[in-house]
């Protein structure tokens, strides 16, 4: 909890897109860095850029969020060191996470209730004086459909997104005009909103630290979200413009979360005064408080929520719903997104096939997914993946998605041939296209480097091996088969890391033993 006495200033103002210039064109955005020699490879001529889509995620609500005390206790010790004057004090918090796990989620909940219900608790102490926290929510992709835009709150828009495609730094520098500009407006700084950039800049930074120094009680909380899924030359721009700025400035927490590729920040304050931390999937405990607060609430939630899940939350038993949480877990990891489209999914698809006099807790019990669910889910989590790209990457994917212990390039070849029951020879089996495929799916920040292997994102890779275990079982079979050989071949050709493919060949021969009802063979 925060110190006793730090106390919350509320915002005043909803965020209205302003526009730096009418007679400016729309500032712009992208949501990938660049590509330019995967673009060639594939034949993308858009300066070397790819548009990612923005899925319509599920909407926060302040009374369905769950866990998270960690990540939450971590802000609220910052702020409290900021508060005392500490002189080692983090001045910069990451927070890492693969797809689906609540990133966008947590930076609400701490700009829209966490912060400021903690502080609010807090009872007045003669040893600290009393501070007003004023956050501010960045979010470098656009939000959900049904999202209402909050106080303090500046979401980049979808047509920033496909006017950024160019490349032109021109509209990084209106954008960022335009963000300056809102801040000062926030902070009730006047501006010119003509000035150039490095002006605004400048500043705005001076007039920030004036108002720090003249207001000693106030405490500036930044937070941005999915900052690594953005385009590189951006982010460029926005260390350069706007966060190395107030990175330097007293008493400014600077909060960020994404995933994929981590930026090399060239500011001390965000490369050396920073605490980084790596987001966790949910413990069945929490899954089970996720579902019940889901299907309790979705009568009060958005047009595509049935009444119905409410009745039916309020006839299931707690074992009930546990074991429902359990086969969400095993289909797709305990990860928030994932949970809630999976356990949404499973009750609807009962609660239609439940006929007159039938026991709902035992027809939840008894029931297995439909391959349709988790295609749908599936296709949610891939639509990060541009359009242009999504079969072929899929592909790869499936191919991909039984090695949970990741991958090198020089074995991608005999898992694709073997989902596509080919040899792997010829040019689309070479180490060049393998690597071409590699660094298309790094770019879509659904695969990373990580203990010498690249891996996928588990959440991703959790629900296509499901999907491909439930429509294709022989195929996935053959795939787990190919490992074992693949892996004891090599033990045998490489002694000096026997032990290591060993142990690889050893985790597909269980997987295959656990799939009852089939033998295990290999060639």
């Amino acid at each position: 909890m925060l110190s006793p006495g730090i106390t919350i200033m509320q915002p005043s103002a909803v965020y209205r897109r302003h526009r730096v210039d009418k007679n400016q064109h729309s500032l712009a955005w992208q949501g990938t860095g660049s590509m330019s020699r995967i673009s060639k490879m594939f034949g993308d001529q858009r300066n070397g850029r790819i548009n990612m889509t923005q899925t319509d995620l599920p909407v926060y609500k302040d009374d369905l969020f769950v866990n998270r005390d960690k990540e939450i206790e971590t802000v609220t010790k910052a702020l409290e060191n900021i508060a005392r004057g500490d002189a080692e004090q983090v001045r910069t918090i990451v927070f890492r996470g693969e797809r689906g796990l609540g990133k966008s989620w947590l930076a609400l909940h701490l700009h829209r209730s966490a912060i400021h219900r903690s502080a609010i608790k807090e009872k007045a102490s003669t040893r600290i004086p009393d501070y007003r926290i004023v956050s501010f929510l960045i979010s470098l992709t656009p939000p959900p459909k049904e999202l209402q835009v909050g106080e303090r709150e500046w979401y980049i828009t979808s047509n920033d997104i496909s006017q950024i495609e160019s490349g032109d730094e021109r509209h990084y520098e209106h954008l960022l005009q335009e963000l300056l500009a809102w801040i000062a407006e926030q902070l009730d700084i006047v501006r010119t909103p003509y000035a150039s950039l490095r002006d605004l800049s400048a500043w705005l930074a001076q007039d920030v630290r004036k108002k720090l120094e003249s207001e000693r009680d106030l405490i500036i909380c930044l937070i941005l979200d999915s900052v690594f899924e953005a385009n590189r030359g951006f982010l460029d721009y926005l260390e350069r413009y706007l966060i190395a700025a107030f990175a330097a400035l007293p008493r400014v927490l600077i909060i960020m979360t994404g995933r994929g590729r981590p930026y090399l920040w060239k500011s001390p304050y965000l490369r050396l005064e920073r605490e980084d931390q790596s987001l966790t999937p949910f413990s069945l405990e929490q899954v089970v408080e996720q579902i019940k607060k889901s299907l309790q609430k979705s009568s009060q939630g958005s047009p595509q929520e049935s009444p119905q899940d409410t009745l039916i939350a309020a006839n299931l038993s707690d074992e009930a719903i546990e074991q429902l949480a359990k086969k969400v877990i095993n289909l797709g990891g305990g990860y928030p997104l994932t949970n809630e489209l999976l356990a949404r999914a499973f009750v609807h698809q009962v609660r239609d096939r439940l006929s007159k006099g039938d026991d709902l807790e035992q027809a939840i019990n008894s029931a297995t997914i439909d391959d349709k669910v988790l295609e749908d889910v599936a296709s949610r989590l891939l639509e990060v993946i541009p359009a242009q790209w999504r079969d072929k990457l899929r592909e790869v994917l499936n191919a991909l998605c039984v090695l949970k212990d990741g991958f090198r390039e020089h074995e991608m070849p005999y898992f694709l041939a073997e989902l596509r029951n080919t040899k792997p020879e010829g040019p689309e089996y070479t180490i060049k296209a393998m690597r071409g495929l590699r660094d298309l799916l790094l770019e879509t920040n659904l695969g990373r480097w990580q203990d010498a292997r690249y891996v996928l994102d588990e959440a991703v890779r959790t629900v296509l091996e499901q999907l491909l275990k439930l429509q294709k079982r022989e195929v996935w079979r053959r795939l787990h088969e190919r490992a074992v050989n693949l892996y004891e071949d090599w033990a045998k050709r490489y002694p000096n890391s026997r032990q290591y493919f060993e142990q690889r060949a050893t985790y597909h021969r269980g997987v295959l033993a656990e799939d009852v009802g089939h033998s295990v063979s290999f060639a």
